[in-house]
């Protein structure tokens, strides 16, 4: 990529997505004409499947190739978005023709042997080779050159041999293969089929630990970087763990999927990395307002209904005005105590200038108030160079 020209980058990025799109259309298109009975269900799951896989990630690669074209995370994502599209314009037809019992034309199998594969890139593009690279693009050390070439030859070995061998995953593809080869060179494209998927499930847990290695030694912008990449993560298993069906339904593993490359855009763009901190500590703060504010509620309430007299307006008024009332005393102090422990730079920073302002009220020498500000300014604010400006009173200005 360092070798286009900046044009040309914008060009491919630009047609990447556009290809990953066109996949998705077609598709659509597809659906509406082969699949009956067409619900809304139908439609919602394949939007969401576009929506997370293919255009989640071929839009994020579309980002930052335009942003960081350096940077080959984009780049990464964009092909996983099309290794992703590649399999939908034609999976309805298939499926209707496996549903039906139909024989599968040509196209078909073909199509039917990619859904089976193409898994395989799209993970190492999305998963693996990002992981490697994160955040900037370039390995940890030269020593995890090995894992990118197991990356690769495992892709390699897995596409060409299941495509001749016509197995995935140690299951046979349930159609037939016209690729397929029969005997002994059955038996090795099998063996290189197998010893390829083998590379590349072992690379996942070596990119994982690369990745963790680089966030134990990273430090200053690099760290925050990493910890946004994190964070992704971490949303992401919540998402995937919590029962959160009946509140998101289908949605929830679409939002999840995309919690991970949303999160290495932001890391990699390196925008509003300061601000994962305040997003944390209010986010947890509100979470165990909410959790505390349930119990004085619950409390509250069949009291306020027995002396209510059975008015039961009145007692949910009742209960309510309650809880409000808590709310805000409760959330400062909540949030003081998130603060002191997710947010320590904001927490000592406020500390230091309500101490400054109680010491204000009583100084009264200029030189010393002024090696105070400084101070203050300079444990708080931490700029490279702090000067200040007294204008002089107009009594001992100067007369013209």
């Amino acid at each position: 990529m360092a070798r286009l020209q900046p044009q040309s980058k914008t060009v491919l990025a630009w047609g990447l997505w556009l290809a990953t799109f066109a996949c998705c259309a077609a598709g659509l298109v597809v659906t509406l004409a082969v699949t009956r009975p067409l619900t809304v269900g139908v439609l919602a799951d394949g939007a969401i499947y576009a929506l997370a896989f293919p255009l989640g990630y071929a839009t994020v690669g579309l980002v930052l190739g335009l942003r960081r074209p350096a940077n080959p995370i984009g780049w990464l994502y964009a092909a996983s978005g099309l290794c992703w599209s590649s399999i939908i314009p034609l999976a309805p037809w298939v499926d209707l023709l496996f549903r039906e019992h139909r024989p599968l034309p040509l196209v078909a199998q073909l199509a039917a042997m990619a859904s089976e594969l193409l898994w395989a890139p799209a993970v190492a593009f999305g998963v693996t080779l990002p992981a490697l690279l994160l955040p900037d693009g370039r390995l940890r050390s030269r020593r995890w050159r090995v894992v990118v070439v197991a990356v690769v030859a495992g892709i390699t070995m897995f596409l060409g041999a299941g495509l001749l061998a016509g197995t995935t995953s140690g299951t046979p593809v349930p159609v037939g293969n016209p690729l397929g080869l029969a005997g002994a060179p059955l038996a090795v494209a099998t063996a290189i089929a197998y010893t390829g998927l083998g590379l590349h499930f072992a690379s996942l847990p070596a990119a994982l630990v690369c990745l963790l290695l680089r966030f134990r030694s990273s430090r200053g912008v690099e760290r925050q970087q990493l910890r946004w990449v994190v964070a992704g993560a971490g949303a992401a298993v919540v998402l995937l763990l919590l029962p959160l069906s009946e509140l998101l339904g289908s949605w929830k593993d679409g939002v999840a999927v995309l919690c991970v490359p949303v999160s290495v855009g932001v890391a990699v763009l390196r925008y509003r990395l300061w601000d994962l901190d305040r997003l944390v500590s209010r986010t947890v703060t509100y979470a165990l307002v909410t959790a505390l504010l349930a119990v004085p509620y619950v409390l509250i309430l069949p009291a306020a209904t027995r002396l209510a007299g059975g008015s039961g307006s009145l007692a949910v008024a009742a209960a309510t005005l309650a809880a409000a009332a808590l709310f805000q005393p409760l959330r400062r102090r909540v949030q003081d105590l998130v603060d002191r422990r997710f947010n320590r730079r904001r927490y000592d920073a406020a500390r230091t200038v309500d101490r400054f302002a109680v010491r204000l009220r009583d100084q009264i020498d200029l030189d010393a108030l002024r090696a105070e500000l400084l101070a203050v300014v300079d444990q708080t604010v931490q700029p490279t160079q702090a000067s200040l400006w007294l204008r002089a009173p107009a009594a001992t200005r100067p007369s013209r």
